[in-house]
């Protein structure tokens, strides 16, 4: 019988680690889904539905341009919590946009001076000008995410509307 080189035995290891903090993200995922909307929502939805793009590598590459600016994991999370209301706001009809940015910062920047208040709409206002341009054809509405340390990285679970 051949014997498993240690490359595989890793790798196998390191699968089934991903598999595990697969699944504790989206129970935790499915946890803050239900506190937020009162409602288990996602109890009988596919963690990875087949032929429909994974919207946590979308938010991902969504973020992208603005992971620069990210220095902490707590930096992360915030980016993250922006680019889900800029993209969803971004789903809105023209005319509702505005009102929604106006909630948004009402209540995100109410202790913010006047400059980093600014400076959040400005970026608010950037992503979904990016969501527009180069995310159009995803017309997904993102509920929540769960975002997780993993080493020197971290792992990103989203919650989303499957309808396109």
């Amino acid at each position: 019988m051949a014997r498993k080189s240690k490359g595989f035995s890793e790798l196998l290891h390191q699968q089934q680690d991903d598999e595990q903090t697969t699944v504790q993200s989206f129970k935790r995922l499915q946890k803050k889904v239900q506190k937020t909307t009162g409602k288990d929502l996602i109890k009988d939805i596919a963690t990875s539905p087949k032929g429909v793009a994974k919207m946590s590598d979308v938010l991902e590459e969504f973020i992208d341009p603005y992971k620069e600016t990210t220095s902490s994991f707590e930096d992360v999370k915030s980016l993250l919590s922006i680019a889900v209301f800029a993209w969803n706001i971004a789903l809105l009809p023209d005319e509702d946009r505005q009102e929604a940015i106006e909630i948004i910062l009402s209540e995100a920047a109410s202790g913010m001076n006047q400059k980093n208040r600014m400076e959040l709409q400005t970026l608010i206002h950037q992503m979904i000008e990016r969501k527009d341009c180069y995310f159009s054809s995803f017309q997904r509405y993102i509920a929540n995410f769960d975002l997780q340390p993993q080493g020197d990285s971290y792992f990103l679970s989203v919650a989303s509307s499957l309808k396109e």
